[in-house]
Formats: C-alpha cells, structure tokens, sequence
C-alpha cells in the first residue's frame, strides 16, 4: 500500500482579496499543499497562526493593521515554529535585509509566477532560505545575512558626512527594539514606559535622522551599526 506524503499546510495573511485568491489557486495547483487559514489582517492571521499551527505563513508584508515584519517577530518571539514567507511589491535591499533580519524564511516578489511560488514553498518548508529567486541552507543564509549587515554599516561608514547624530540612550534602546520589529505597544511594556512616550520619542528620532518614517529609522541604525545583529 502506496503512503501519501502528508500534506504542506499553508496560512495566506493577504489584504488584496483578488490576490488572496490567486494565491489559492496557485496553491491548490501543486497537490502537496492545504491551505487551513486566511486572514486579510494582521491580528486575524496571527490569531489562525496560533490555533492551526500551519508549516508555512504566506504574509504580505503591508497589512491594514500590524506590518508583515511586526508579525514575524512577534510569531519569533512566541516560539511558533511556523516558517515564513513575506510577499512584497517593493524592490528594496534595505528592507529585504530588515525583514530577514526580524527572522523571515523568505522574502519574495509579488510578480512571482505560480510554480515559482510552490517552488519557493517546498524549499523553505524543507529548512532552506529564500531570498527573491536564490535558495539558501541554513549556513549559506547566515553568511549572507552577516555579509549585509557588514556592507550595509561599511557603507554607511564611507558616505557619512562625519556630523554626530545625537541620540540619547533611550533613544537607542528604542531604535534597537524597532530594529527588532517591533510595535509601540511592546516597545512600551519592554521599556516600562508609556506608548505616549514612545511615540514622543520616535518623532525625536525621525527628526535628528532626518527620516519620514519608522522603518527608515531603523535601516539607518542598521546601516550606521548602532544596533547589532
């Protein structure tokens, strides 16, 4: 009597609802593969994450509520051994390294084709890495990541202008925590402080970096090696 291979079981966090479907469908061509979930925010996913247990999360990494990378860490840091695949429409380095970072399975393009996807599925549910086309082994994804963060703070060594940025200590325990993904509410029970207080504080900061947002905060203290890995 022939054993059937045990399914791979995927949860898709995806707000496009016409895109949530393509994902399906794509899924179903493979054969191998159950989706038990589908959420189109991030507290909905994270809440089916939680009670199916699936191998895979198939997440966009711009949700309505709480960001893809935000989720990651937040499943990292409740030891949920699902693996993840963060979908982006952006073609970014700095943010590939930052989703990676905050502890991605892989990160890949939206304009990815059907087989390509169940491709990139079956690799990171076998232990691999995935970055956009390029299947890493767990040693060969450590490398790359030590590599970027080197190259992103050499970098950032090579272009400054020298002027000294001043952030107080607070400031850098709260760069590190957001390098970490994550949100103001658990950046305030980290740090025994208010959300109000975070939030006065990420102003501060996006003011002396010169920056529009959270995230480029954090990839410039990632690139200027305030934070370590």
């Amino acid at each position: 009597m022939e054993l059937r291979a045990k399914s791979i079981t995927v949860q898709i966090i995806e707000d496009h609802e016409i895109f949530q479907h393509g994902l399906v469908r794509a899924l179903e061509l493979a054969g191998n593969m159950e989706v038990v979930g589908r959420a189109v925010t991030g507290l909905a996913g994270m809440q089916g994450v939680r009670h199916y247990r699936p191998d895979i999360v198939l997440m966009d990494v711009n949700l309505p509520d709480i960001n893809g990378v935000q989720l990651t860490r937040q499943l990292k840091q409740e030891h949920i051994p699902s693996r993840i695949i963060l979908l982006t429409a952006h073609h970014d380095p700095n943010q590939t390294l930052y989703a990676m970072r905050s502890g991605a399975h892989g990160y890949c393009s939206k304009d990815i084709g059907p087989i390509e996807l169940i491709n990139v599925i079956e690799a990171v549910s076998r232990g691999s890495y995935v970055i956009d086309h390029q299947i890493l082994s767990a040693e060969q994804f450590d490398t790359w990541l030590n590599s970027q963060v080197q190259q992103a703070s050499r970098g950032a060594r090579e272009t400054s202008t020298g002027h000294y940025v001043p952030l107080s200590p607070r400031e850098l325990e709260i760069l590190t925590c957001l390098t970490m993904g994550m949100s103001n509410k658990e950046i305030a029970t980290h740090l025994n402080i208010s959300q109000q207080t975070v939030k006065n504080h990420m102003t501060s900061i996006m003011t002396k970096l010169n920056v529009n947002d959270r995230t480029q905060a954090a990839l410039t203290a990632l690139r200027n090696g305030w934070v370590s890995r």
